[in-house]
């Protein structure tokens, strides 16, 4: 029951960080500041709770269960947590103008975590190739590399706000993976024929009974994940269209001059006095009046007697 808390708490976390992200963009300058502040705060609060839950899997190995090799399997995860939490904190504090750090660097900071946490979950497939959950994990490298490679990409366009909502898409994967994981390995939403067997909060592996139930079940696992990808699609879709119509109304309203309080300035002005001037010419036009009293316009060298003098 504790790996579904933890596994449905972190999924839970990370939608909430992808919501912040893609809001991001679509709100005003005055806002954004606030909503940077609490998304530093999330993911803060996020890598707090993976380092607690690391140490308490720890402790709980050795004290409780007794597993050695249980103990020091979490405190590979403290590497990715303390790099999250160190761009947050580093984040917080730029915005509160104690630490002036680039934008550029964050990201390159973010990068670096999202690459430790690849790396991590890469490597930790070696543990027990044959169980169920490597292939979850296998999975679960796909919103990670998207992360890393759209923080990657937002270093080098820092003013577009697509890499970050590529970054928030995936962020929201990984937090419905998660969830899903945590069902599928500690609930009855487990594939039929396959059993936990665990040692400790960090030594488990899922066992199927045959090569056919573990065919069938990895199968599940493809099928689960594709479901995930759709229902992303649409929702993203929907996501950005609602954005997309918001950041056009309103840079229309921005753009939009009222035509009828220029109208009326021109209707205070003598229609004698209206002239079109060429673009290309600089000179000044002043209004004089001919012998049979009609309006001429004249240049301004002209109308002061100093015609030909130059």
């Amino acid at each position: 029951m504790a790996g579904l808390f933890s596994y449905s708490f972190a999924g839970v976390g990370f939608l909430v960080i992808a919501a912040l992200e893609s809001l991001a963009p679509s709100l005003p300058s005055a806002a954004r500041p606030s909503l940077l502040t609490l998304r530093f705060l999330s993911t803060a609060a996020l890598s707090l709770f993976f380092i607690a839950d690391t140490i308490a899997s720890t402790f709980s190995s050795l004290l409780y269960h007794h597993d050695p090799l249980g103990a020091p399997l979490p405190l590979s995860t403290l590497a990715a947590s303390s790099l999250f939490l160190l761009y947050s904190l580093s984040g917080i504090l730029s915005l509160r103008s104690l630490l002036p750090v680039p934008l550029e660097l964050l990201d390159l900071l973010l990068f670096f975590a999202f690459s430790e946490e690849f790396l991590h979950l890469r490597l930790g497939l070696r543990k027990d190739p044959d169980g169920l959950e490597h292939r979850y994990f296998e999975l679960l490298l796909v919103p990670v590399l998207v992360c890393a490679l759209s923080t990657l990409l937002s270093i080098a366009r820092p003013r577009h706000s697509a890499p970050r909502f590529i970054r928030a898409a995936a962020l929201s994967l990984h937090g419905t993976w998660l969830i899903q994981m945590g069902f599928s390995f500690f609930s009855s939403a487990m594939a039929h024929g396959c059993d936990l067997h665990s040692r400790s909060r960090a030594n488990y592996t899922i066992r199927c009974r045959d090569h056919a139930d573990t065919h069938r079940a990895s199968a599940i696992a493809t099928l689960q994940f594709n479901c995930h990808l759709a229902l992303l699609i649409v929702t993203s879709s929907a996501v950005y269209s609602v954005i997309s119509a918001g950041k056009r109304q309103l840079n229309r309203s921005r753009g939009y001059r009222p035509l009828n309080k220029e109208l009326q300035r021109m209707s205070h002005v003598s229609p004698s006095r209206f002239t079109l001037l060429d673009d290309e010419e600089a000179e000044e036009i002043a209004v004089a009046t001919d012998a049979n009293g009609d309006d001429v316009v004249l240049p301004v060298s002209e109308a002061n007697g100093f015609h030909g003098s130059y």
